[in-house]
Parts: structure tokens; C-alpha cells; sequence
């Protein structure tokens, strides 16, 4: 498997979120990241069952997310009232 590229490009998104947060403060504008744990879509069928049940059984949720989960969580930022949450990373599943 290919973790470091994995791991490097999670983390320069991760890094990426909080630049762009700073530089968006001043004017107003906020900038956050949901990170999701595996969501039941397509692509994600094209795993390997074997795979797909080990991955789920190491999550401490022991589920995959549904596209509901995931608009519920950009639905959060994008509510007025999180008008000063700016630079932060919401994970699905409890992972980080």
C-alpha cells in the first residue's frame, strides 16, 4: 500500500484549511474541512469486500457514513451560527 502519499496529501489539505482560515478571517470569510470516514458510494464498492470489512471493524464507529452523514456535517459550517468556527477539521466516525 501507498500511505505516505496518503498521509502527506491528507496533511497538506489539513495545513491548506488552516492557511486559508487565517487569510480568510479578516474578511469575514471561514474555511473548514470535513474528513469522512469510508462513504457507501461507488467507488468505495470497487474495494474488495475482505478490505472494506477490515477498515470498518478498526473504526471506533464500526460503520461507513452515508452522503446524509456527510451533508449534515458540511451543514454545520454553513450555518450562520458557526460564523467562528474557522480553521477546524470535523471527522466522521471518529477518525482523525
Amino acid at each position: 500500500e501507498y500511505k505516505a502519499a496518503y498521509i502527506s496529501a491528507k496533511h497538506g489539505i489539513i495545513g491548506l484549511t488552516k492557511a486559508l482560515a487565517l487569510e480568510g478571517a479578516p474578511l469575514g470569510i471561514t474555511c473548514n474541512l470535513v474528513g469522512p470516514c469510508p462513504v457507501d458510494t461507488d467507488l468505495i464498492r470497487g474495494v474488495p469486500k475482505a478490505k472494506m470489512d477490515a477498515l470498518v471493524a478498526s473504526l471506533p464507529m464500526r460503520s461507513m457514513a452515508t452522503l446524509e452523514d456527510v451533508a449534515w456535517a458540511v451543514e454545520v459550517f454553513a450555518r450562520p451560527e458557526a460564523r467562528h468556527l474557522t480553521g477546524q477539521v470535523l471527522y466522521l466516525g471518529g477518525v482523525g
